[in-house]
């Protein structure tokens, strides 16, 4: 796992939010983009895991060539991975838990499919656009950061006054999302993660989950312009067929 950048890319670049194994969403969702062989399709993380097909769908992304950033779902499916190959050898106990539908999913995970998710990158950048899965904060450096730090932005949401990375259930009342306090260091940022009714664009981010895996809908962005991303892009969305996970995190 590393990362991709590009130069001066003149197709458009087709980004979707958070898949979670909506799978006939998805595909309704391309028809309506109609992408072309020279677009360039990227899923913003989070292929699997809570809807009904994640081994489909991952499947489906594979033999159309679609690329991805890396999200915390198959960053756990990865690390999970590594122990099990390791208790498979010591018998040492797996710290990574799965549901059993998690362990439903990583057992139909073929080879193919790991050599898939052990390429994605933790990050994309092209041009002045950068893609990924969750947030950042304004000391990471991207193209400098250590593994650690990359890992922080498969996860992070909000952010403290000081701009210290809150845990999911920090009730802190003064915390924003991280997007509010990003000053535009690492270029335009399109991420994740984060659940809206409809995209959230901020001065220097756009978050494009839309909540289909909870009945809302799924969204591709649309960007023909890498310089200035946040003036040239078009939305398409796709409705979901039904509410598949009441778990909103």
């Amino acid at each position: 796992m590393a990362f991709w950048i590009y130069k001066i890319m003149k197709n458009k670049i087709i980004i979707y939010g958070d898949l979670h194994g909506c799978l006939d969403e998805f595909k309704l969702l391309r028809a309506k983009v109609n992408p072309t062989q020279d677009d360039k399709e990227i899923i913003i993380g989070d292929i699997l895991d809570r809807g009904l097909y994640s081994n489909e769908l991952l499947k489906y992304v594979r033999e159309h060539n679609i690329s991805s950033i890396l999200g915390n779902h198959e960053y756990k499916y990865l690390r999970y991975k590594k122990h099990f190959d390791i208790y498979n050898k010591t018998k040492k106990e797996i710290p990574i838990k799965l549901d059993d539908e998690q362990k439903k999913i990583f057992d139909n995970l073929s080879s193919e499919d790991f050599d898939y998710l052990e390429s994605l990158p933790f990050f994309i950048k092209i041009d002045n656009l950068t893609l990924l899965h969750a947030g950042i904060t304004n000391n990471i450096n991207l193209e400098t950061a250590k593994k650690k730090d990359l890992e922080k932005i498969l996860w992070i949401r909000t952010l403290n006054e000081n701009q210290k990375i809150l845990s999911l259930y920090d009730d802190n009342t003064t915390s924003k999302l991280w997007s509010e306090y990003y000053d535009g260091n690492q270029g335009t940022i399109i991420y994740g993660h984060n659940v809206f009714d409809k995209i959230k664009i901020d001065k220097y981010s756009i978050g494009i989950d839309t909540g289909c895996i909870y009945g809302n809908k799924l969204t591709a962005l649309i960007i023909s312009n890498t310089i200035n991303p946040m003036q040239n892009y078009k939305i398409i969305e796709q409705k979901a067929n039904k509410v598949y996970s009441i778990n909103i995190y």
